[in-house]
């Protein structure tokens, strides 16, 4: 199977249904403006020919006022009605091959829409914001992006994924028992320790062929950071490795449950009396990690797990340091010296978006956007594209929580959401530790 996405029937027929009412407004409206200008401009043409005087330029304004203006417009709404629907329709191409092959890779996309691999991205990516596109299938453990992958349509899915058969021993030590999950970046395999006999996740990087620098870069800093905290709330890493054909993987505890992401997808949102105990674990479990010096940098619900315990409990940890930087790391908002800003979109603080320097109020943004969605069910800003997205972020103030959840909200709650994300850092609570005081008594 190759490495890529899933499709969500239930968003899509959202989302179509919604594009649907868009582009009957934009293509009524087209021909409104349209049929409303040629009048003008043909009253105009018989106004200045037939009437005396000042006959020409009552024909001159009514033509170009009233007949021009509402043209131009009306030829940019026809425009925008005409993209709507060809968008609509690559849409619905990504659907019918997630829906026919089960997953559809980026180099998938590009070659059924006969775009750029840049741009089949983007159309994935938007899919994605509508939750009609996913890469759960990597979970319990982290997603890992498709796009350290050099997509290559030419390549077998088969020969990115090699072979790790139930029953084989790695390094000596890691007996695979079966495979739990994949992405586009790596499978995850349980596994039992030949000597211990416990049972443990193995997340592998697919291939060491075709990988970036910084995706191999990536993994080593998830295995590294994850493995120095120690903290209940934080996976433990407990090997780092290469395989015979030079594939990084890790050894991390097995867990048993679903991701945030998941959760809400089928619930739809949660009540901030069933959400408060897993907030605040989730808040313990970033401020160890900030007073170890690390700021994660990409929180959300993909990356907040809902753990099952042995007894039944129920506890959330915090998944994927895979983007974690050192808080004194002069780059620390940057994975590369591209000055590119790194993170989920819909989740990342303003100032991480421009690509600015980080501190843990970046944390305390994403921690707070995390919450937000549990509550209401979507991320605070959820535009039509990435662009839009991107300028809600940057410019626009985030609609407070009560507004948009179908249950009610504690006011403390609200107000404290909304100053956490706020746009102005020195606006937001100054640490985790504050922010999970003030989530404590609301």
């Amino acid at each position: 199977m190759v490495p890529g996405v899933h499709a969500h029937l239930e968003p899509w027929t959202r989302l179509r249904r919604k594009r649907g009412r868009r582009a009957l407004w934009l293509g009524v409206s087209a021909l409104g403006l349209l049929a409303f200008g040629i009048f003008w401009v043909v009253m105009g043409l018989l106004i200045a020919i037939r009437v005396e005087d000042d006959g020409p330029v009552i024909g001159m304004f009514c033509g170009g006022v009233l007949g021009v203006l509402p043209l131009v417009i009306g030829a940019i709404v026809l425009f925008l009605f005409v993209r709507t629907r060809m968008r609509t329709y690559e849409y619905e191409q990504l659907m019918v091959a997630a829906r026919t092959t089960g997953r559809v890779s980026r180099a998938d996309a590009a070659r059924i829409l006969r775009l750029s691999l840049e741009d089949a991205e983007k159309r994935m990516l938007e899919l994605a914001e509508h939750h009609v596109l996913s890469d759960d299938a990597v979970s319990p453990f982290a997603a890992t992006g498709a796009a350290d992958i050099h997509d290559n349509p030419a390549t077998p899915a088969g020969a990115a994924f090699g072979a790790l058969a139930p029953g084989s021993v790695l390094n000596g030590t890691w007996r695979i028992d079966e495979a739990i999950g994949a992405g586009g970046m790596g499978h995850v395999y349980s596994v039992t320790h030949t000597r211990t006999g416990r049972r443990y996740a193995l997340k592998m990087m697919l291939s060491a062929v075709g990988l970036s620098e910084e995706g191999v870069r990536r993994f080593e800093r998830e295995a590294r950071a994850a493995s120095a905290l120690g903290h209940a709330g934080i996976a433990t890493v407990h090997d780092f490795d290469r395989t015979a054909d030079g594939r990084p993987f890790l050894v991390m505890d097995l867990l048993e449950g679903e991701t945030l992401e998941q959760r809400l997808r089928h619930a739809g949102s949660l009540r901030w009396e069933d959400a408060k105990p897993r907030v605040l674990e989730l808040a313990d479990a970033l401020a160890a990690a900030h007073a170890a010096g690390l700021i994660h940098r990409d929180l959300k619900p993909g990356n907040v797990f809902l753990h099952r315990r042995d007894d039944g409990a129920e506890v959330a940890m915090l998944l994927d340091f895979g983007l974690a930087k050192r808080a004194n790391d002069p780059e620390a908002s940057r994975i590369t010296a591209t000055g590119e800003a790194v993170g989920t979109p819909l989740y990342m603080a303003p100032e991480q978006a421009r690509g600015e320097a980080l501190d843990v109020r970046a944390d305390v943004y994403g921690l707070a956007a995390t919450i937000y969605e549990a509550v209401t069910g979507v991320p605070p800003f959820l535009g039509a594209t990435p662009a839009l997205a991107y300028a809600q972020l940057l410019h626009e103030a985030v609609v407070p929580a009560s507004q948009v959840a179908a249950q009610p909200i504690p006011p403390a709650l609200d107000e404290l959401l909304g100053r956490a994300l706020a746009k102005d850092v020195d606006a937001r609570p100054a640490s985790v530790a504050e922010l999970r005081t003030a989530l404590s008594s609301c």
